[in-house]
């Protein structure tokens, strides 16, 4: 780049930080990765603007919903796994290897990688496959070690049982030893009460250090999993007694997305995700849309529920609501709300950079 294409558009990313305008320019126009490179070294205060105008103007797609591939290497195929019912009769390979998750993870800047912990009376009935991994290793280790083979883009999360004796010890050890920088609960496929006092003491630890929560919310297959313990609604009473927990309700908690709307739109520290919503096209315009009548898109962060679907075809479907809306007749969701989610900053969201 020519010495003064660069002082033109350093000047120009000083000037807008000063006016507090970096948000007018697209990344694409002025920043790159060596032209931040060279001008990050000679002067403390240029790197302060400029740091400022990154994160202010720089795009970033950020999948908050990814679960862990079930093998570390290739998946024998005596051990391949397609499911039925998650997707209502669409096939889904359950079981993936690490490249197969890096691969998908390809249109993405960062993803937050998690499994379920499972429910301490019955260890050995896992809610995600993890069977091509090391005897000894558990789904909180999986995703640490998946993560070191990207750490720039993907953020382990960790699980626990609020019911286990030991949750204290393996706290300690994901956020120490592991690097885990936030939490996944699924309260119904874990079974236990969100609101119980085994729960409120967990919230109050995450709260307390600045963790946030990935929780499950709506509706599961799994004849096993209350769903009471996954209605939006039941989040609204964890946000009030915790109101600096930050908590994302993910799948816009359908089918109860008026709710999870509700909920979101009245507690400043809750989100909600959109991963797993576009397969089933009607219900996921009604609750996209929903959220905009009631002002709430800017709310919403982007997510995949990898292996059950990939970031990409989320972008796409995403961004293919405008063309559903008008072969149905439908209202439309203004683009720009929608790319708005696409590239909504979780990790500055959540904090946990």
């Amino acid at each position: 780049m020519p010495c003064q294409t660069r002082c033109r558009r350093l000047n120009v990313i000083l000037n807008l930080v000063q006016n507090d305008n970096a948000g007018e320019f697209e990344s694409g126009e002025v920043l790159s990765g060596g032209f931040l490179a060279y001008y990050l070294r000679p002067s403390p205060l240029a790197s302060v603007a400029l740091l400022a105008a990154c994160r202010r103007t720089i795009k970033m797609i950020v999948d908050v919903h990814t679960h862990l591939p079930s093998h570390r290497g290739t998946v024998p195929p005596d051990e391949m796994l397609i499911e039925t019912t998650m997707r209502s009769g669409e096939s889904v390979q359950l079981t993936n290897s690490i490249d197969d998750y890096l691969r998908d993870m390809g249109p993405v800047d960062k993803a937050f990688i998690f499994g379920i912990a499972p429910r301490p009376w019955r260890p050995e009935e896992r809610v995600l496959r993890t069977e091509g991994w090391a005897e000894g290793q558990n789904h909180n280790d999986v995703a640490a070690e998946t993560a070191k083979h990207d750490p720039d883009k993907i953020i382990p999360f960790m699980s626990l049982h609020p019911l286990d004796s030991n949750w204290k010890d393996e706290y300690d050890r994901c956020v120490g030893d592991l690097g885990c920088k936030g939490i996944k609960l699924g309260p119904n496929y874990q079974d236990f009460d969100p609101t119980g006092p085994e729960a409120f003491e967990l919230f109050a630890r995450l709260e307390a250090d600045g963790i946030p929560i990935v929780f499950h919310q709506g509706t599961s297959p799994m004849t096993e999993a209350p769903l009471t313990y996954a209605h939006p609604l039941t989040s609204d009473k964890i946000a009030m007694a915790f109101p600096n927990l930050t908590m994302v309700l993910a799948h816009l908690g359908h089918p109860w997305q008026n709710d999870c709307l509700s909920v979101v739109r009245k507690h400043p520290n809750v989100w909600a995700d959109v991963s797993a919503q576009y397969y089933r096209p009607y219900s996921f315009w009604q609750g996209m849309r929903l959220f905009y009548e009631w002002g709430v898109t800017d709310k919403i962060l982007f997510g995949s529920d990898w292996p059950v679907t990939r970031p990409q075809d989320n972008i796409d479907h995403l961004r293919g609501l405008e063309k559903f809306a008008k072969d149905h007749h439908l209202p439309q969701i203004p683009s720009e709300d929608i790319e708005g989610i696409i590239s909504r900053d979780a990790v500055e969201i959540l904090r946990v950079d």
